[in-house]
């Protein structure tokens, strides 16, 4: 029974619990399995300054999880994952979720480095995740990967599932002189999932708190934030639709951003399309954004994908901080100057294992 709990069975456990893997190879048993997934794509970019063919390895990541038996109802498990950069190679160890706990018919207990039961409601709404028209792009901030946190998974019950996060010192701070401090700035992240039939709905909360200016290296800017995520889908068939809203505030400033999407399976495709804005913020006029992402993915075989993706973005005339992100690291991906926009096509191929 407690074995069930990993990965969670609920799909709307994915917009609380960490990502789970669809596949996986066993090494020793379940007490060691290699899993991860190779995400490559030619993007060709024309940010208002530049135009160019760009190659992306997009979030690519090599994992190692596993799970043994202390007793018939409790579990350690633990997960090492790393991101690989595969179009030039590299990247560091452990870098992506990596954590050790127990599980039982009590949930889970996870203690590393981890995304956040906030972010992972984004990752239940986004169709383009990790590519080219990830939601991120607009929906920005507080989507974080936690140090140093200790997370709580509950088990379903009747459709709902919980989950909370407290990090001691959730992010490293480098000052100019190159040192990382390590100043207290912790994290308290909740969410909430519920499913019926095909009708999914999620909620999370997330505060960030800095210590204050007067205690901490002057090198490193103190600061508080608060986020609020919705997210809700339905399927009817082989359409399905989504929405998402988020607010984000930090210092006296506060912005909304919102989503829809809708997809439509036939055969081995599926197509996609996903709307996402940003309201100003609400200290300065003319400072947000939008995005249309329309795309096509086919599958090849269970683990193999290739897709298109068209995406549009668009800054308001006072702001450049909107970009492409999903994993691409390059500087043709950013823009140069305030109201400049992003066309991206996008030709990709996943293969996970």
């Amino acid at each position: 029974m407690p074995r069930k709990l990993l990965p969670l069975t609920l799909a709307i456990a994915a917009a609380v619990a960490l990502p789970t893997t669809a596949n996986a190879y066993e090494i020793i048993g379940k007490q060691l399995e290699i899993y991860g997934k190779a995400h490559v794509s030619a993007d060709f970019v024309d940010n208002d300054t530049d135009s160019e063919l760009a190659i992306a390895s997009n979030s690519s990541r090599l994992g190692f999880k596993g799970v043994t038996e202390i007793n018939p109802d409790l579990n350690a498990v633990y997960q090492i994952e790393s991101k690989i950069i595969i179009d030039e190679g590299g990247d560091s160890f452990a870098g992506r979720n990596t954590y050790v706990g127990l599980t039982g018919d009590f949930g889970q207990v996870l203690v590393g480095n981890q995304d956040t039961p906030l972010k992972n409601v984004r990752n239940a709404f986004d169709l383009f995740g990790d590519t080219v028209g990830d939601a991120r792009n607009i929906a920005d901030e507080a989507n974080r990967r936690a140090k140093n946190s200790i997370q709580y998974v509950s088990p379903s019950m009747g459709g709902l599932v919980a989950s909370a996060m407290y990090a001691t010192s959730f992010e490293d701070w480098e000052t100019e002189d190159g040192d990382i401090e390590d100043n207290d700035y912790s994290l308290a992240s909740v969410a909430l999932g519920y499913s019926i039939g095909d009708l999914a709905f999620s909620a999370g909360y997330e505060k960030a708190d800095g210590d204050d200016e007067d205690t901490v290296d002057a090198d490193v800017v103190a600061y508080e934030s608060d986020a609020f995520r919705l997210a809700a889908s339905y399927a009817f068939g082989p359409v399905s639709v989504g929405a998402m809203f988020d607010r984000y505030e930090e210092a006296d400033a506060e912005r909304d951003a919102w989503g829809l999407n809708t997809a439509y399976k036939f055969g081995a495709n599926t197509l996609k399309l996903q709307y996402m804005t940003a309201d100003d913020w609400s200290d300065t006029d003319d400072t947000g954004a939008s995005q249309v992402s329309l795309g096509l993915d086919h599958k090849l075989s269970k683990q193999l994908t290739v897709y298109g993706v068209y995406n549009m973005l668009k800054n308001d005339d006072n702001t450049a901080a909107y970009r492409i992100k999903g994993g691409h690291d390059t500087d043709v991906y950013q823009v140069a100057a305030a109201g400049d926009d992003i066309n991206v096509f996008s030709l990709g191929m996943v293969y996970s294992f």
